[in-house]
């Protein structure tokens, strides 16, 4: 059994409550048991005190006593205790007489009526004392003290006996329990072993979902964990295979076009047609760079693979990515400008929202007007909402497209240009990352496309704390 196992943990937190209840049962058992005993032997003590008391006599005004046999042999003398006795009188306010028995055993710490018990150490042992005390109404009065004493030894010896005898009933019903436990928690068990044997015993490309029949309640949401589990498993399989699918083809062709293109230009010995295919060769290595880049973006777009999220100025890294595309746009035609409103922080991660934004400028540059004008902007439409959005003046989008080009690889009819239709939905699954999503809307004056984001606004990073300046001496030159 290994010791960070389930049934370890189970045992454990059964037994060891049931250990500590046995040490306090024995506990328990040995404070009852000890004032049981001494109970009854002092009841013994004291039939033995009685029994002397009730044979003493006067003779005139002086006790007389007869010690019977029978007064000692009331105690339990099994253990082979000692006995002592000791029976004096005082008359008045006198000095106390002794009449029989052992005449040096301790005085009762008070006198009184009743019987009283004390404890004390009598020639080197300690005994457990019943002095009763009867008085005779004389002239003066007689009061007559009876004391018995015994030692306890057999007091503790018949405790430890009964105590032990207990303990070791309770072990053997802690052990006995420990076995049903062990047994229990196995069957018990069983269920989540099956499930694990099940489980290991599949091949990595079985993913259906486990049996839930006979699965007890508390295995059932285990089994149901799984089994959502094993089905996002194969979505994503399933999603990664049509990914790599249609990435394969969508690479397979630029790249039969280029070493196409690339024969071309060996055999062509016209030095002007040579530039003009070295140039269509570039222009298509252009756009299969691109391609392969947006590829690389998808793979690097999945969840942990960004780094994590923290706040960013939005502003500083829109101004960056529009000027990046300014020497682009102008040798389009195109006009690209950027519209902001000052310092936006939100919180996200900077190489996603650097890809959106390079790709909807690039879309934009790509199936806008020529001439034309590009803006990107950046407007808290609402309070605690920052937007994020690109603007042409294109001929757009038609709005029943619109929800089809969010899917990878889908290129409207008539759509000039040689993308691949990765641009939208690069961004789309980007601003889900961010708790966003992309939405396409006419223009101004319902000309061209606008793409817009919207982010939550956040606080500003507290700037870290400058390191104090040494202090120097001044002086004057």
């Amino acid at each position: 059994m290994r010791a960070g196992s389930l049934r370890a943990q189970l045992l454990r937190w059964l037994l060891l409550p049931l250990g500590a209840l046995w040490v306090v049962d024995a506990v328990h058992t040995f404070l009852t048991v000890r004032a049981a005993i001494n109970a009854a032997y002092d009841r013994s003590l004291h039939a033995s005190a009685l029994a002397i008391s009730e044979r003493v006599t006067l003779a005139g005004t002086t006790p007389v006593v007869d010690v019977p046999p029978l007064a000692l042999e009331v105690l339990d003398t099994a253990s082979q205790e000692r006995l002592f006795y000791r029976v004096g009188y005082r008359p008045g306010n006198g000095a106390e007489v002794f009449l029989t028995g052992y005449e040096d055993l301790p005085p009762p710490p008070r006198t009184g009526e009743g019987p009283r018990y004390y404890d004390a150490v009598y020639r080197e042992d300690p005994v457990r004392i019943a002095a009763l005390e009867t008085r005779f109404p004389t002239e003066p009065p007689v009061s007559v003290l009876v004391q018995v004493a015994e030692t306890v030894g057999g007091r503790g010896s018949r405790t430890q006996e009964l105590v032990l005898r207990e303990a070791l009933a309770q072990a053997a019903v802690i052990l006995l329990a420990a076995v049903i436990l062990w047994v229990g928690v196995w069957r018990g068990l069983r269920p989540l072993t099956r499930v694990s044997q099940q489980v290991a015993a599949r091949s990595a490309d079985d993913l259906t979902p486990v049996a839930l029949h006979r699965a007890p309640a508390e295995v059932a949401p285990l089994v149901r964990s799984v089994n959502d589990l094993m089905e996002r498993l194969r979505s994503t399989i399933a999603a990664q295979r049509r990914f790599i699918a249609d990435a394969a083809h969508q690479l397979r062709t630029p790249l039969a076009v280029i070493q196409t293109k690339a024969e071309l230009v060996l055999r062509e010995e016209d030095p002007s047609a040579v530039v003009r295919a070295v140039t269509d060769l570039y222009e298509h290595s252009q756009a299969t760079t691109r391609l392969a880049n947006q590829l690389l973006a998808l793979a690097r777009i999945e969840p942990g693979q960004a780094g994590d999220a923290h706040p960013l100025d939005l502003d500083a890294l829109a101004r960056e990515t529009c000027a990046a595309h300014v020497s682009t746009a102008f040798g389009r035609g195109i006009d690209l400008g950027y519209e902001g409103q000052g310092p936006a922080w939100v919180s996200g991660r900077e190489f996603l929202l650097r890809e959106a934004l390079t790709n909807l400028i690039h879309n934009a540059l790509s199936y806008g007007a020529r001439p034309g004008t590009v803006t990107v902007g950046l407007t808290r439409p609402g309070p605690g909402v920052v937007a994020l959005a690109v603007e042409d003046d294109g001929p757009g989008i038609p709005e029943v497209e619109r929800p089809r080009v969010l899917e990878r690889f889908y290129r409207p009819p008539g759509s000039r240009g040689g993308g691949a239709g990765l641009g939208l939905p690069i961004v789309a699954q980007i601003a889900e990352q961010h708790g966003s999503r992309l939405s396409l809307l006419d223009g101004a004056g319902g000309k061209g496309l606008r793409a817009e984001i919207r982010l939550a606004e956040v606080a500003p990073p507290a700037p870290a704390p400058q390191p104090a300046q040494p202090a120097g001496r001044q002086g004057t030159a």
